[in-house]
């Protein structure tokens, strides 16, 4: 037991060690959404309350967040160095799943070398590493409660109290959680459909959490729902970019996002827990893997988001095919050359998910935003007007927030606020100087961000009108550019 504690802690360590070297590599956060936690953040540092209304998004537009997790992240920056509390911090939660994926795989087997291998492909899980290292963001506190939750809920018994806290805690952290609820419905239809009879502390567990999920949802978002419908789950995404945020799964996006590996020993692992084994855990992480399946065909939560818990979710249940493996193979005369394949299945891990996930995060390191950008932001902060509007694309909205401390046309977070991503994508991108001076002056822009996030994303070179006597060019590096509106 101690040995495999002791492999459990290497494999966690190993896996934190990568993600800091990665997150080390910039001083800057690999995610616009990052700065919008930051500058909440450092406001309830600064005033001991959250901001409601937020004077720079949009022009200014109210919040909808709880801001439990900007609170716990000012918690810890008010005894933590920065570095420590914003890059640290959220790499050792991330990392954490290691330990919660071991604790729910070992549950699932009677087998000590499965659930180790489990959370060793758990830990490089491509779409999970490019999207979550070097980033601040409530997921690296959510996705560890869920599971622990989950973990809870396997172990109702010896777990009611944590249960309970979890299922107050969780639903006013952020949405997302809702998928427990959902996943519980479809985990009690399942045993019903099996004949399979659900223990009474399970049963009243799962019936209180339902009903607090649905009750706290409606109470601390109750204003987008009175104001959206049913429609507020779709997070107010502008139509146009509907198709990106909310997309499609085939099963070339699920080979690529989360690897053939836990993909194929997922659903074999499935396969065996419900069919032949019909284990209560196994029925319940089934009812996971249904509940983010119709979520993402129907297209109401976020692809990444939805993929990364999938993946985490089929690394688990690939240790029940690992120990059914294991346990054949002991069977045979193949057992003398267990070392050996216990050695091959390691290279496949680092063939098939460690290229890809290292790829995948240099990748993201890489179009983390350049020092010539946070120069132009800061040169607008010291030398633009303090009620100025900066017009930039909307995923760098809360980059010009936090550094330059503007207003800005548009932002990624699109609750309460309207729809203007056409109209920024066309005074970014027209070759007509009338349609861009018109759509600037009903915004109130004073001053464009030229950077390389926008070039890359509207495959362009500069503004097709930077050379017009309407603009002058006040800031110019090789990777940022700051036009001054002057007509």
């Amino acid at each position: 037991m101690k040995r495999d504690y002791a492999i459990l802690f290497a494999i966690f360590i190993l896996v934190l060690f990568l993600r800091l070297v990665f997150a080390s590599q910039t001083p800057y956060f690999s995610d616009d959404s990052a700065y919008y936690n930051l500058r909440h953040t450092e406001y309830i540092t600064e005033n001991h309350q959250p901001m409601i209304f937020d004077e720079l998004s949009y022009g200014g537009r109210y919040v909808i967040d709880s801001h439990i997790f900007n609170f716990l992240l000012a918690g810890f920056n008010s005894f933590l160095p920065d570095f420590a509390a914003f890059k640290v911090l959220p790499e050792i939660f991330f990392a954490l799943m290691i330990f919660i994926v071991y604790a729910i795989a070992k549950r699932l087997t009677e087998n000590t070398t499965a659930p180790l291998l489990a959370a060793l492909i758990s830990g490089f899980i491509p779409i999970f590493m490019a999207n979550t290292v070097n980033t601040l963001s409530v997921y690296s506190i959510v996705l560890p409660l869920i599971f622990y939750q989950v973990y809870c809920l396997m172990n109702i018994e010896t777990h009611r109290g944590r249960f309970v806290i979890l299922s107050f805690l969780l639903p006013i952290i952020h949405p997302f959680t809702a998928i427990l609820a959902i996943s519980f419905v479809l985990y009690a239809i399942l045993l019903s459909i099996e004949s399979i009879k659900m223990k009474k502390a399970a049963s009243e567990a799962v019936i209180f959490s339902v009903l607090l999920v649905v009750l706290l949802g409606f109470i601390v978002y109750k204003k987008a729902f009175l104001d959206f419908g049913l429609y507020a789950v779709l997070q107010n995404v502008p139509s146009a970019l509907y198709s990106s945020y909310f997309q499609g799964i085939n099963i070339f996006s699920l080979i690529y996002n989360i690897g053939i590996i836990p993909l194929i020993l997922g659903a074999v692992g499935i396969i065996f827990g419900i069919a032949w084994e019909k284990s209560d855990s196994a029925f319940l992480l089934s009812g996971l893997v249904l509940a983010d399946f119709l979520l993402l065909f129907l297209r109401l939560i976020n692809f990444t988001t939805g993929m990364i818990f999938l993946g985490l979710l089929l690394s688990i249940l690939s240790a029940i095919s690992i120990a059914k493996a294991i346990a054949y193979i002991k069977l045979t005369k193949f057992s003398r050359f267990r070392n050996s394949i216990f050695a091959a299945f390691i290279a496949l891990i680092v063939l098939l998910l460690g290229i890809p996930s290292y790829t995948g995060t240099s990748k993201a390191i890489k179009n983390t935003v350049s020092s010539d950008e946070i120069a132009a932001l800061q040169w607008l902060r010291d030398n633009s007007e303090a009620d100025s509007t900066v017009l930039g694309n909307i995923n760098e909205g809360n980059l010009i927030e936090y550094f330059a401390k503007r207003k800005t046309v548009a932002d990624n977070i699109f609750m309460f606020a309207p729809d203007r991503y056409d109209d920024v994508k066309l005074m970014l991108t027209t070759e007509s100087l009338v349609k861009t001076t018109q759509l600037m002056h009903k915004y109130g822009v004073d001053y464009v961000l030229m950077s390389r996030s926008t070039k890359d994303m509207y495959k362009m070179e500069d503004l097709k009108y930077a050379n017009t006597e309407c603009f002058n060019e006040e800031f110019s590096r090789e990777k940022a550019k700051v036009y001054r509106l002057v007509c």
